[in-house]
């Protein structure tokens, strides 16, 4: 059971990112040359690196292949903005997961081991 949990909690971490999207109206916002965005053109998003903008179309890196994208066929897309709590967080965090693992693997070797205080304090 305690392994589980130990899966579960280092999963949900690793999982995380260090960058917090947040959608954009095409409309009000400019898109900048060389920030990260999220683009939903069907049913998913993908996520780009900016390279050109023009008044009809988009293009933009995802990996190391470069696309057009015609700006009518976006129906969502999401700004990336790096997080430094969420860094931070993310480093914290996994850092306590392998302090915890560490001392219970420390306290399980320790096997039947006796500790007795003092009736004194």
């Amino acid at each position: 059971m305690k392994t589980s949990v130990i899966y579960l909690i280092v999963i949900s971490f690793l999982f995380q990112s260090c960058y917090t999207y947040r959608t954009i109206d095409l409309k009000d916002s400019s898109l900048v040359v060389g920030k990260n965005y999220k683009i939903r053109q069907d049913a998913k998003f993908a996520k780009s690196k900016m390279v050109l903008v023009n008044d009809s179309t988009i293009t933009v890196e995802e990996g190391s292949i470069q696309k057009e994208i015609p700006i009518s066929e976006i129906s969502e897309i999401k700004e990336g903005e790096f997080s430094t709590l969420k860094t931070v967080g993310l480093v914290l965090g996994i850092g306590l997961v392998v302090l915890g693992v560490v001392g219970a693997i420390a306290v399980e070797s320790m096997g039947d081991m006796s500790f007795e205080f003092p009736a004194d304090f």
